[in-house]
């Protein structure tokens, strides 16, 4: 029996590893598309406040653009973002950095590791040509990307497919084109689109739940459905966002929740949010 038990064990760790290499080879061709003028004529000060504050590209790729550490644990291995300056994308084109973005795909054309491409596959193309315009404007920074480790724990969850951001091409409809974006202003329609990058930890439907893939000390995701629950009013709800105090229950904010950038929320941006969160039942 015990020899039995090793062998179906170690029949496990093999598919494990199978698939994750399997998943790692598997290659990829999003539907064409023409950047023309998206970045020549973007706004630089639009694409540092998507990276920045918007898109909360700054957790993983860093202030300077050039990598930060996500998750560092035994089980679930050494992920850091890669170096998005120049010293790194100096010979990715302007639309593979995009499609990096949007569809998850590496110039390889296998998919990106650990990259929440699912967030962003609702960002319109001006806004995407706005980010990589001030990519390509930032100060270059000599520095290798980390070179990441997958650990079993994170691998068994990515068999399971219970971590779509380990490898995101999978999970997104190579088919589809851009997002239109509606106009800047305090709507539940401008909400909706600005709330799309929440949607890797707070989930689809923004019920909350366990992180995908997330540092087992993370907190569970919360519910932000916030117009089924009456003890949320427009002013709390920025009130937590400008301080990183939820009102309700008087507790901190806590990582992975990117406290620091809520509190860069402008008026209209908190506002926006407020609109949508509150309209969902």
């Amino acid at each position: 029996m015990l020899g039995a038990l090793v062998a179906v064990i170690g029949l496990l760790i093999g598919g494990v590893q199978l698939r994750f290499v399997t998943d790692s080879q598997q290659t990829y061709s999003p539907a064409s598309f023409e950047l023309g003028d998206a970045v020549r004529n973007a706004d630089l000060q639009l694409g540092q406040r998507i990276y920045h504050v918007r898109g909360g590209c700054v957790d993983c790729h860093g202030a300077d653009l050039a990598g930060a550490k996500v998750i560092e644990d035994p089980a679930m291995g050494s992920i850091h973002g890669a170096n998005l300056t120049p010293f790194n994308l100096k010979s990715w084109s302007d639309e593979e950095v995009v499609r990096a973005i949007r569809y998850g795909v590496h110039k390889s054309g296998r998919s990106l590791r650990f990259m929440p491409s699912m967030d962003y596959e609702k960002m319109s193309l001006s806004d995407l040509g706005a980010v990589v315009a001030y990519i390509r404007s930032v100060p270059s920074v000599d520095r290798p990307s980390h070179e990441n480790h997958v650990g079993p724990v994170l691998k068994a969850l990515s068999f399971a497919r219970q971590v779509p951001a380990l490898f995101p091409a999978q999970s997104i409809d190579h088919s589809q084109g851009f997002a239109s974006k509606p106009e800047e202003a305090p709507t539940a329609e401008f909400g909706k689109y600005l709330a799309h990058a929440c949607t890797g930890c707070h989930g689809a439907e923004f019920q909350g739940g366990k992180i995908p893939g997330g540092d087992p000390a993370w907190p569970e995701a919360a519910n932000v459905r916030l117009g089924a629950n009456p003890a949320w009013n427009e002013a709390n709800f920025k009130s937590m966002l400008q301080t990183g105090v939820s009102p309700i229950s008087g507790q901190k904010l806590r990582a992975p929740m990117p406290v620091a950038l809520l509190a860069q929320r402008n008026e209209t941006e908190q506002s926006a949010l407020w609109s949508y969160f509150s309209s969902l039942k």
